[in-house]
């Protein structure tokens, strides 16, 4: 490496990614852009994601000085590696890759790029969303405004994940910004809503570059509605955001969209096809149901579900549920 400062530092959490890791350290190590630091952290993977990783590590020799892998002893989740990631970084920029990801490889000399311009803290893009039989690009654009930019990761019309983005090393510092270790969920979305909050300068760019693999079993989001363990996590982490953002000079601009949010959290309840989901629909965050019908980011089907769940006209869900079982 350079002895200069990288432009980059790339955080690459592993964890039972064998099957993806090669691809994944291939498109990072062919980054067009050339002085960038590449951290590893290793969160006791059961598999042969380091073996394989440190193969592809030997294909690079000039990356090899860019290179630190870390290992933890024991098995501390997503948080807690996102942590571990920033203490070794030392990059003017932070950008984040999921082992079993990849990303294009102009991505970021592109988004670095942006950023030398502008002056940037936060620079962000459209990524693909990525299946075994399919590949959809997802707009990511937002205006270049920071409340603007908190709105939409509140309702979701953007995604939240740090892995679309560069953000400015400093911002992490100077504000104390630290990932909630053992809440595994939506962690990502509490710290970018910090960065942004604390952010003067933020820029899109209206290219797509990360590819976002869907068709992971392993990934915890594939698990996310189907353990309660896991719901709860991401709850406290939703919760961790209200309470940031109530103690913010924004609180009054944004309690309309923090109610928003507490909809957006639970609207995958109404796509399933059984009453408890639905009564449970009513009682989480119930003080925000009256806000269903002008929810952004909600199907007009789920609109009218919620609405009427939440007025108690169960017969519309029994309709629809018989509806779609036939």
């Amino acid at each position: 490496m350079k002895s200069k400062m990288a432009d980059i530092s790339i955080i690459v959490p592993v964890y039972k990614a064998e099957a993806y890791i090669e691809r994944c350290a291939q498109s990072l190590f062919e980054q067009s852009l050339d002085n960038m630091e590449y951290i590893f952290v290793n969160d006791c993977t059961p598999d042969k994601s380091i073996d394989i990783l440190q193969q592809v590590m030997a294909q690079y020799p000039h990356r090899m000085p860019q290179i630190k892998i870390i290992n933890h002893t024991t098995n501390k989740g997503i948080a807690t590696v996102r942590n571990t990631g920033l203490m070794y970084a030392t990059g003017r920029y932070i950008g984040w890759v999921d082992g079993d990801d990849w990303v294009e490889n102009a991505m970021f000399e592109n988004l670095y790029a942006v950023a030398e311009k502008h002056n940037s803290d936060i620079v962000w893009s459209d990524y693909y969303l990525n299946d075994v039989d399919f590949e959809i690009r997802q707009s990511q654009y937002c205006e270049e405004n920071t409340m603007a930019y908190v709105k939409s990761l509140l309702v979701g019309t953007v995604h939240g994940g740090l892995c679309f983005s560069i953000v400015k090393k400093e911002i992490y510092g100077k504000h104390h910004i630290r990932f909630p270790d053992g809440q595994n969920v939506m962690e990502d979305k509490l710290v970018m809503i910090k960065l942004v909050y604390f952010s003067k300068q933020i820029n899109y760019v209206p290219e797509a570059y990360y590819h976002y693999i869907k068709n992971n079993a392993n990934s915890i989001t594939a698990k996310w509605h189907a353990v309660q363990s896991i719901n709860e996590e991401a709850k406290t982490n939703l919760l961790a955001i209200f309470d940031f953002l109530n103690h913010t000079d924004w609180k009054p601009a944004l309690q309309e969209y923090i109610k928003y949010a507490k909809l957006i959290f639970k609207k995958g309840l109404l796509n399933t096809l059984d009453i408890a989901s639905f009564q449970l629909w009513k009682a989480l965050f119930a003080e925000a149901n009256n806000d269903v019908l002008s929810c952004p980011n909600m199907t007009l089907r789920q609109k009218i579900l919620g609405w009427s769940i939440s007025h108690e006209w169960w017969f519309v869900a029994k309709i629809w549920i018989r509806i779609k079982k036939k």
